[in-house]
Order: structure tokens, then sequence, then C-alpha cells
């Protein structure tokens, strides 16, 4: 399935913005913190963290990684960063590894139901790629359970009431696109699927990557047609350890912002020269 604006229109856009405003290459953070150890244990977190690391830093000025106690509150470094990048000028991105929702974000149990950190870092036309666990369900922060934001953490952040992860129709097949932009994807069983109708009539156009049948995928990205914003949610399954050779989703991560997210204009990176190519992000600083 594949809903989204128009590439011409875009790239339009994209041009019109450079003229106004300039370039500003995107900024890259990570949150590698403690996870649900039941869908993703430290050890792979680290795995995935290190893939990214190596397969993006040169990709972006700036690379921030942030662990077990960057995360508590939403003056913690990592809520900070994300508030200093939610209308800088460029569309950021931010990775979490872990697959949790740590109140640096997102305040448990759904404190903020409108207005978090993470939303209006949406809001201001930014990147937020998952993996692993359900999106914005809970945090682990400390290692310690926190109370569930549940199903209603991405109902509020996506701003579609109902919004579920839940597991319905998971065996997904790749498609065109995965086989386009994300090499490393393969068929596999998710648990926690996009539910895509569920998007209809919203402001999101989702592109999906594997698909179990009509209503089901994994992965996919939402992009809201009115902000900017963008989310992607990668592999979501419960595969806490699995080998080094079956281990894809860091492999999968690099993909997606090399391949998808340069391609569509969505983000401005850096070339060899250590210039910044005009894109799609630079409308964020007119909105």
């Amino acid at each position: 399935m594949r809903c989204k604006p128009n590439g011409l229109s875009m790239c339009v856009c994209a041009l019109l913005a450079f003229i106004a405003y300039g370039s500003s290459a995107s900024d890259l953070a990570i949150y590698a913190g403690p996870p649900n150890p039941g869908w993703i244990s430290p050890g792979s977190v680290a795995r995935e963290t290190a893939d990214i690391e190596s397969g993006l830093g040169g990709m972006f000025p700036s690379m921030t990684t942030f662990r077990d106690g960057d995360e508590v509150g939403y003056d913690s470094p990592l809520g900070l960063w994300t508030q200093n990048h939610t209308s800088n000028g460029a569309a950021d991105v931010l990775v979490i590894s872990c697959g949790t929702m740590p109140s640096g974000l997102y305040q448990f149990p759904n404190v903020d139901p409108d207005g978090s950190p993470i939303e209006e870092f949406l809001d201001g036309g930014n990147v937020v790629i998952n993996i692993a666990d359900w999106f914005g369900y809970m945090s682990y922060e400390g290692g310690v359970r926190s109370a569930d934001n549940a199903a209603a953490g991405a109902a509020n952040i996506f701003d579609i009431p109902g919004l579920s992860f839940g597991s319905r129709v998971n065996a997904m097949t790749v498609n065109d696109n995965g086989r386009n932009y994300l090499p490393s994807l393969v068929d596999f069983s998710s648990a926690r699927p996009w539910h895509l109708e569920q998007f209809a009539g919203t402001d999101w156009d989702v592109t999906t990557f594997a698909d179990a049948g009509p209503d089901d995928a994994d992965p996919a990205v939402a992009v809201n047609s009115v902000t900017g914003g963008v989310v992607a949610a990668i592999i979501q399954k419960d595969w806490p350890d699995p080998s080094d050779a079956d281990d894809n989703r860091g492999e999968v991560v690099v993909e997606f912002v090399s391949n998808w997210l340069t391609a569509e204009g969505v983000i401005t990176a850096v070339d060899a020269k250590g210039k910044a190519s005009t894109t799609w992000g630079d409308l964020k600083a007119g909105r």
C-alpha cells in the first residue's frame, strides 16, 4: 500500500523552501535505553544501536546516543534534545532502538495526551523511528517497567482515537517497496502490525514495506500531510535474542533512513564533501 504526497509537488516545495530559508542538515539521536526484555534484550539493543551508529553516522553532522539515566523527565538530556530540535530548520531524526517510550518524550501513564515533547517534535516536521515493541506503550527506564500508556500512547501521539498495534494478521511478505528500499528485509512474523484501516480519513499517509493482507503491515511509515511529521515502526515483534546472522533490525533502520527518507526528500543529509543537500525538511523552518 502506498498513499503519499505527489513526488513532483514535494520537489517543488523543497526548492521553494531552499530559496526562502536556505539549507540546514538534519541531526540524529538514538534512544538506546532499557528495553522490555521479552521483546528485545539489552544485548540486542546494543547491537542494533551499534549498527545504526556505524551505518548512519556519516550522514549526519551531529549524532547523539542517549542511554539509561538520560531519559527521565522532560528536562532530561533526551527531553531537551527533542525540544531543541523541534523547530530548528531541519527535519531531525530520532531512532528508538530499545522499543520503549521514556518519560523524557512522553510522560507515563498518558500524563500529557496532547502536547507531549514527542508529539510536538512530530508536529514540527521531524522523524521518529521505532523498533521491537509496540510504539509508545510504556517505559522501562531505570530497568523497571513503568505504568503502561497501553494503546493510548500511540493513539495520542498520532492523534488517532482507538489506534492499535495489537497482534492480528502477522505473516508479513516483503512487497515492492521493501525490495526497493529495504534490501535486508525478509518475510517474517510480526507481533505488532500496523492496522492500516485505522489511518483512513486521517492526516497520515502510509507507505508499507511488507504486508499481510490489505489492512496489516510491518514495517510501515506514516507521513502527516499537514505537519510533515514522520513515524516509522519497523519489525515490531517479540524477538529478544536473535542470532547475529538473523538479526536485521539495525540494518533495516539504516536502509530506511539512507534509502527511503532521502529518496522521498524528508531529511537533509550531509554529502561526502560535508555540504547539506536541499530537501523537504527545510519546509519546517517556515511552519
